[in-house]
């Protein structure tokens, strides 16, 4: 069968996608990728065939669009995100939820990742090409309107906790419970608004797929997933890095504890930089008789001195070839750094972005022990090292190099991933789901 990938232009969306894409190619299938301009290269790197869709980052339909510092007219990433990741039950209101979507639908879903031009050229493509399934990464909402109007079946690819499909299920629970006057379907709207561009007809159930997908493939363990009314398909995480040589120095056995200290990609690259001093961080670590490593780049470092002889910095190095050699890790808490700690039992000290899931991951991690979760309050000033209550920064790192029973349940952690189904072992599912979805 042919398989198409869609997901937008950023790495770790792509990168969580590729150890699937090639579950299925090297199954016999014919895989592509579809995603913007800037990703072309990368997804070009890993072997896959890749298509362009869309506008490039610095197009002038996406010039406001990339930034954390405007979305568009303002809005930054983590005000959209904020509608979305909330849980608390008393703030969930009908009035809360149609704003959550309404401003979804207007500027995220429809402009930061992509716009009109991603949606027009992947269906294009998709009609062009004629794939019998489309996964598309679970921001990519171009990939089930393209699957509708190519006739193939679709999966959506999570790529960490479900707060979409969770609060889309609020939605619909509240839509029903309002008196007529007040049932604006603001999702209802938006799907058959871009499925009448391609002459495809809405139907009430298209509004869930175009949401959650027919099926969903999800790649967090079990103890971080929602659980929702869902046809939830789970898929062991593997690591994929990227193309990269290993250093020398990476194999060598370290003379004291070795942690790695690592933001991401995302931060960097996309959402206009970290939310955090690294440099005072970097100081405080280097403080600990350990070697830190801190994969960071040069503008990272830019506002700080001289490190300290037991730091090393790399502007990248493959986590995969790094971890089985660490300590502990230092980490943003975005899903494809967790996926590689938690791949190699390594303990997690969580600095967390405010991006999508990062707090709720280090909570879990902490009720599994198998990690510490910082707050916002212990990454600046006298919070990286206050010696009061031994909350701060120092202390809880300490605590994760130096108590085993942080090892010993990231480990069992890392076992559990392993019972959970291999991208090999998810390829004939995929066969038979298409079978049973495409029309």
């Amino acid at each position: 069968m042919r398989v198409l990938f869609t997901v937008y232009g950023a790495k770790t969306h792509f990168y969580n996608m590729v150890p699937l894409a090639w579950a299925l190619r090297a199954a016999g299938h014919e895989v592509c990728v579809a995603s913007q301009p800037e990703l072309v290269p990368a997804i070009a790197r890993t072997g896959l065939p890749a298509v362009s869709v869309g506008e490039a980052a610095d197009s002038e339909e996406r010039t406001t669009t990339d930034s954390d510092a405007a979305v568009t007219n303002g809005t930054s990433w983590r005000d959209l995100n904020a509608g979305i990741t909330e849980t608390r039950p008393e703030a969930l209101t009908w009035d809360y939820v149609l704003g959550t979507f309404t401003i979804a639908c207007s500027i995220h879903y429809e402009h930061a990742t992509g716009g009109r031009t991603m949606l027009d050229d992947t269906v294009e493509f998709a009609r062009s090409w004629q794939p019998d399934l489309v996964i598309w990464d679970a921001l990519s909402f171009a990939g089930p309107v393209a699957a509708r109007a190519a006739g193939a079946a679709h999966a959506r690819m999570l790529f960490g906790v479900d707060y979409i499909g969770r609060m889309y299920g609020v939605y619909r629970r509240l839509l029903a419970e309002q008196p007529p006057e007040r049932r604006d379907d603001v999702l209802g709207d938006w799907t058959a608004g871009r499925l009448d561009r391609f002459g495809c007809t809405w139907e009430p159930e298209l509004t869930a797929e175009q949401m959650t997908g027919q099926w969903t493939i999800d790649p967090t363990p079990p103890w971080m997933q929602t659980d929702l009314d869902l046809d939830v398909r789970p898929l062991r995480y593997l690591p994929y890095n990227g193309p990269t040589g290993v250093p020398d120095w990476v194999r060598e056995k370290p003379q004291r504890p070795r942690v790695c200290l690592t933001l991401g990609m995302t931060a960097r690259e996309v959402l206009g930089g970290d939310v955090f001093s690294v440099t005072d961080m970097i100081e405080a670590a280097a403080e600990l008789d350990i070697e830190l490593v801190a994969t960071l780049d040069t503008r990272q470092l830019a506002e700080g001195g001289p490190l300290p002889p037991n730091v090393r910095a790399v502007d990248f190095v493959p986590l995969n070839e790094l971890l089985p050699s660490c300590s502990a890790i230092i980490h943003h808490g975005g899903f494809g750094t967790l996926g590689n700690a938690l791949a190699h039992g390594v303990p997690h000290l969580v600095a967390p972005g405010r991006y999508w899931d990062e707090v709720d991951f280090g909570r879990r991690l902490e009720e599994r022990g198998a990690g510490l979760l910082l707050d916002y309050q212990q990454l600046s000033g006298d919070g990286l090292r206050s010696e009061l209550d031994g909350s701060s920064f120092q202390k809880k790192l300490s605590r994760l190099v130096e108590d085993p029973s942080f090892r010993q349940n990231a480990a069992a952690v890392r076992d559990e991933m392993h019972t959970t189904p291999s991208p090999h072992q998810m390829v004939p599912q995929l066969e038979e789901l298409t079978a049973a979805h495409r029309s």
